[in-house]
């Protein structure tokens, strides 16, 4: 079978994080370059972080790009409070080894999608997505020719809250609305992996100890990530909930669900439509995500995951890697 060859954009970030180490570690995926853009901590960081991560897990060789550093319209916007002021959650990844590129993510992406043959090139993209969006009106020929945008972000609970840094908002689309309402309506070929989906595979102290008794390098640096972010977010869940912003009942595997959904698009179930997002920044639902059912079909929307088969296929990658 014929790899899916990608390119990750993304903001690290500890998801982000394990989400590249799966990457890495699935062999039947070609990581053709990782682009970083501004959100869980501003882009300069998310560059040397993606570096520092390949160089942690024996890939330095994988080209890494600096891309926006700031959203198309809103001001910037971070998450070093749950992060850390690093991304990375203070863990030591050590120096990286390749050197910080001199090329533009968004020209890379262009680039890439534009010299391969059509179809042939996916994107995960794990963060804001204002360099997707910006590639998309700079070069609006390569919307076609991706094979699949998988997207991190959104949320469609109906039940309950619809975001986790608003009430209404996902980080990613609320980091920049405006780049994720021209992703959602130009792109072709989308699937949606949303807030309640990546809660949905969230790892408990159980699993996080699981992680650390595989006693292997980048599987108990991942406990670590976990383990400090648990720390943050467990005192924030009933203030979260005073403030009806959806709570972590553990540290959730957000990213990771767009990793594993190219290439075992079974473990999700979605249903086909489009997706609006709301870009009036006087509103109090700005940065939220609507499913719409119709004509227009471009996005496939996840709404629930296999739990256990997604954390043993997470498991089972960090033995890939060793």
């Amino acid at each position: 079978m014929a790899k899916h060859k990608v390119i990750i954009d993304t903001d690290p970030g500890v998801d982000d994080c394990i989400a590249l180490f799966m990457a890495m570690a699935n062999p039947d995926i070609d990581i053709l370059g990782i682009t970083t853009v501004n959100g869980n901590v501003k882009v300069e960081q998310t560059e040397y972080n993606a570096r520092r991560i390949c160089e942690y897990a024996w890939h330095s060789g994988i080209k890494v790009f600096q891309g926006c550093d700031h959203p198309l319209k809103r001001s910037v916007l971070n998450a070093e409070w749950i992060h850390g002021e690093d991304g990375l959650a203070g863990q030591d990844f050590g120096e990286p080894a390749n050197k910080k590129s001199n090329v533009h993510a968004v020209d890379f992406i262009i680039d890439t999608i534009m010299s391969s043959t059509e179809r042939e090139v996916s994107i995960i993209a794990i963060g804001p997505l204002t360099n997707i969006a910006t590639a998309f009106l700079k070069e609006p020929k390569i919307i076609s020719r991706i094979n699949e945008l998988i997207i991190m972000g959104g949320g469609f609970n109906e039940f309950g809250p619809r975001g986790n840094t608003t009430p209404y908002a996902e980080f990613n689309i609320y980091a920049d609305p405006h780049a994720a309402d021209i992703v959602f309506n130009l792109g072709q070929r989308i699937t949606i992996l949303p807030m309640e989906v990546g809660q949905q595979v969230y790892a408990d102290h159980a699993y996080i100890e699981k992680l650390r008794d595989m006693n292997l390098r980048c599987a108990k640096m991942a406990a670590n990530l976990l383990e400090e972010t648990a720390k943050k977010l467990t005192p924030m869940y009933d203030k979260m909930l005073a403030a009806n912003l959806s709570p972590e009942l553990g540290t959730s595997l957000y990213d990771p669900c767009a990793v594993a959904c190219i290439v075992r698009p079974e473990l999700f179930s979605g249903k086909y439509g489009s997706v609006s997002v709301n870009t009036d920044s006087r509103s109090e639902k700005f940065g939220m995500t609507t499913f719409l059912a119709g004509e227009k079909r471009n996005c496939l929307v996840t709404y629930k995951a296999d739990k256990e088969a997604f954390l043993a296929f997470v498991l089972e990658h960090f033995r890939l890697l060793s």
